[in-house]
């Protein structure tokens, strides 16, 4: 199965399939961000990510074979079209394979089909990112 990119808006959306516990989804994403040491922790992520859910905003989760393996927090400021991409994190055993760029170009192409035309880029490796590859505001 190849990674997707889905947008949630709920850390108990059921993206895995046959879930081995309740709460597992957020449970991976907090062991995921916990490893990370370009994020903070884990807890702290996911308080605001939930806290952005009640506000409209989405997770990104990037699936592969039913298991997260990547996320991306993505933000309107409500002021501006421009989403703000934040807290970009990839499981430990898939950096280095560039699913950090193929996964950010995949929620790219999602937000742009919504209607998004700029994107803000707020961790350096998702500016790196979209810079390399010219994401950051859509050509017209």
């Amino acid at each position: 199965m190849p990674l997707e990119a889905i947008a949630i808006n709920d850390l108990n959306a059921p993206l895995i399939k046959k879930p081995a516990r309740d709460n597992e989804l957020a449970e991976r994403l907090k062991a995921m961000y916990d490893a990370d040491d370009t994020q903070p922790s884990g807890e702290e992520v996911l308080n605001i990510i939930e806290n952005g859910f009640k506000r409209g905003q989405y997770l990104y989760v990037g699936m592969f074979n039913d298991k997260p393996i990547a996320a991306v927090g993505c933000f309107d400021d409500g002021q501006t079209n421009a989403k703000r991409l934040q807290y970009l994190t990839v499981h430990e055993q898939n950096k280095g394979r560039a699913i950090d760029a193929k996964f950010i170009k995949m929620v790219y192409d999602a937000e742009v089909k919504k209607g998004v035309r700029q994107f803000v880029p707020v961790d350096n490796d998702i500016h790196q990112i979209m810079s390399d590859y010219e994401l950051i505001r859509v050509k017209d």
